[in-house]
Parts: structure tokens; C-alpha cells; sequence
């Protein structure tokens, strides 16, 4: 997020604007350059997984009600506002791994197997390691490759 650490205080709220989907970027754009002459506003944010909406932190719903008004692309303000650690849990990156399971079929996409389809037999998270079984190989081929080396292609 950008901003000051200031804006993480208790006085700090969350607010959600709904926009055009696929305009979120330009509306941040358009709102950081009218924040920069308005006091209040800290960060704003274009949540990764969450098309359509874009999350500005302020020292109150007032203050983002006056840089948007009349603003092209925004459809309107979500009622209340939304905690940090709602907010936090949207922006958290989540590890490729945690999402793998025993039986997922996987493309390795680096190393020797490159280009390789596989099944997962075991993931370790805190080594970030991944054992899997090549599919297109003559016999029963049995690998641990690093987290990063794979991508989910599908469940078996």
C-alpha cells in the first residue's frame, strides 16, 4: 500500500470503492493524483484477486467521499467500512505449494523435466519442496523439485 505508517493508527478506516471492472488502475491513478492535494488519504489499493473494486485508506469516509465525487469509472462506495485484517488477508501472498495436493497433476516448468507433466506425491512446505512422479516416463520416476518448478495443470 501506498502511504504513510501513519495511516495504520486506530483513526485510520478502510474504505471500498466499486468501479468498472478492468478501470481499476486508471481510477487509482486519477484518485493519487487528486489525493496529493487533499489531506486525509493515505494508501490506496488494487486488490489482485478482486476485480471491480479498489480499497483506499483514509482518516475518514469523508475524505474519499470528496476526492471521488463526480470521478468517471467509479460506481459508487460499498456502505460501512472494512477492517485491516480484511484488508491484509486480500494482499497476503499465498505460497504455490499450500494450494497443491497429493494427486494434482502439475507442469514442470523448469530444470531438466522442463515441459514434463507430473503428479504430486508430496508437498513440503517449510523446505519448499515438491515430490512428484513424472507421467511421460518409461518407468516409475520419482523427483523432488523446488516449489517454484512447478505449476498446477489440474486434479487427477
Amino acid at each position: 500500500m501506498a502511504g504513510s505508517e501513519a495511516g495504520r493508527g486506530s483513526s485510520s478506516q478502510f474504505a471500498v470503492l466499486r468501479t468498472i471492472s478492468g478501470k481499476e488502475l486508471n481510477v487509482a491513478l486519477v484518485l493519487e493524483l487528486r489525493a496529493a492535494s487533499e489531506s486525509g488519504i493515505y494508501g490506496i489499493l488494487i486488490p489482485p484477486d478482486l476485480k471491480g473494486y479498489i480499497i483506499v485508506e483514509s482518516d475518514g469516509l469523508h475524505s474519499v467521499q470528496r476526492i471521488v465525487k463526480g470521478m468517471k469509472h467509479v460506481r459508487g462506495r460499498v456502505a460501512g467500512s472494512v477492517a485491516y485484517e480484511e484488508v491484509e488477508r486480500l494482499v497476503k501472498v499465498r505460497s504455490l505449494l499450500e494450494e497443491l495436493k497429493p494427486g494434482d497433476v502439475v507442469e514442470v516448468i523448469a530444470g531438466p523435466f522442463k515441459g514434463l507433466k507430473a503428479t504430486v506425491r508430496t508437498v513440503n512446505i517449510p523446505k519448499n519442496e515438491v515430490e512428484v512422479e513424472i507421467l511421460e516416463a518409461a518407468y516409475p520416476l520419482k523427483v523432488f523439485l523446488p516449489g517454484d518448478n512447478v505449476k498446477p495443470v489440474g486434479k487427477r
